[in-house]
């Protein structure tokens, strides 16, 4: 990956010329940069695959009517989200397809050392059925005349088949076949699990259970979804609390509601809001998701909980901190002690804490 790295800095002379924010294309040039797929160490194979050729060239780019609409754009790049590995002149390549701020890159490795083109959903022609037409810049010259090399990407369950041409998309050959490795897959499949999982409770085919009494089970039928009071429950959004990858469901509701984690082939009860002494939300604190529990429960003192959780089984950490009127501090200006774990820190102290804390709270109430 250190190499790999690499030479995406090196290939900033190409992209960031090319391109302008987030994949917009620069009147800027330079000559002669980047290497032609043409040129690339990894010789293309003679291909055995003319019907699946066949197959490709039938429908190419062009028939902007076709065209998937953004969301639809977005949906099959997420899908296909991950490592793809293949056979290479050098040894083994890398196809990543990866999501960023600005989209989603889709890089060719041959190895570790070289690559055959970095692109991104700018350099994306055309998507139709199931084939990704990308129109490369391999060249450009001082005059801006730019030389394009033409991919199209054929996927399929857990592998994508590249062609590459000079000139069209109508005369790519077949390059490679990419297979999804194999830890790549069982992400896939483990979040779609969890995914199903949630759903299924969302949709009551299945209950959820209480993580602290494994013989407590209920059904969302069970809580009070149709009212509009105060005591109703709804369905929030689905967050990852316990920084481990995949998302939680939040159950909005009174006192914070309650958060759901999936695994095991079950609904669990992750946290849960329990009157004014325990009202449920999370924060984001030091790059992290923590989950937070308010006690506001009497006058003149609040106090707050925070713990943050590698896997919603494994607590890796928590915080205690709040502030009570305290007759010893009576004579001072406010009167107030301010506690972290235990320890009395000053007012500046905690209100620089709390800023950061609080900034980043989202009430699921």
């Amino acid at each position: 990956m250190k190499k790999k790295m690499l030479i995406i800095l090196a290939s900033f002379a190409l992209n960031g010329i090319l391109s302008v924010g987030c994949g917009n294309a620069g009147e800027d040039t330079v000559e002669n940069a980047g290497l032609a797929a043409g040129e690339s160490t990894d010789q293309v194979p003679e291909t055995q695959h003319d019907e699946i050729a066949d197959s490709v060239h039938s429908n190419p780019a062009g028939n902007k009517e076709e065209e998937h609409s953004v969301t639809d754009k977005d949906n099959v790049l997420e899908s296909l989200t991950g490592e793809y590995e293949y056979l290479s002149d050098d040894g083994s390549g890398e196809l990543t397809i990866e999501k960023t701020s600005c989209g989603y890159d889709i890089s060719d490795y041959e190895s570790e050392s070289s690559w055959r083109f970095l692109a991104d959903s700018s350099n994306i022609e055309a998507m139709e059925n199931n084939k990704i037409y990308i129109k490369y810049p391999e060249q450009v010259f001082s005059d801006g005349t730019t030389v394009f090399g033409y991919y199209i990407l054929e996927h399929g369950t857990d592998e994508i088949n590249v062609y590459y041409g000079k000139s069209t998309f109508e005369e790519t050959e077949f390059l490679y076949r990419a297979t999804k490795t194999a830890q790549a897959a069982r992400n896939a499949d483990l979040e779609t699990t969890v995914e199903e999982l949630l759903d299924s409770f969302i949709d009551g085919s299945i209950s959820a259970v209480d993580s602290a009494d494994l013989t407590s089970t209920f059904y969302i039928t069970d809580l009070n979804m149709d009212s509009e009071g105060w005591d109703a429950y709804s369905i929030g959004e689905k967050v990852d609390l316990d920084n481990d990858g995949e998302n939680e469901l939040i159950i909005c509701g009174p006192y914070g509601g309650m958060y759901l984690d999936a695994h095991d082939g079950r609904v669990y009860k992750f946290a849960a809001g329990e009157g004014t002494a325990l009202i449920l939300s999370y924060t984001y604190y030091n790059g992290d998701v923590w989950i937070m529990y308010s006690n506001m429960s009497s006058a003149g003192f609040e106090f707050y909980h925070i713990e943050k959780f590698e896997g919603a089984d494994n607590l890796v950490a928590e915080m205690n901190f709040g502030e009570e009127f305290d007759i010893y501090h009576a004579e001072e200006e406010d009167g107030v002690k301010y506690t972290l774990n235990g320890n009395e820190i000053s007012y500046d102290e905690y209100t620089a804490l709390c800023s950061k804390i609080f900034a980043a709270e989202v009430s699921t109430n």
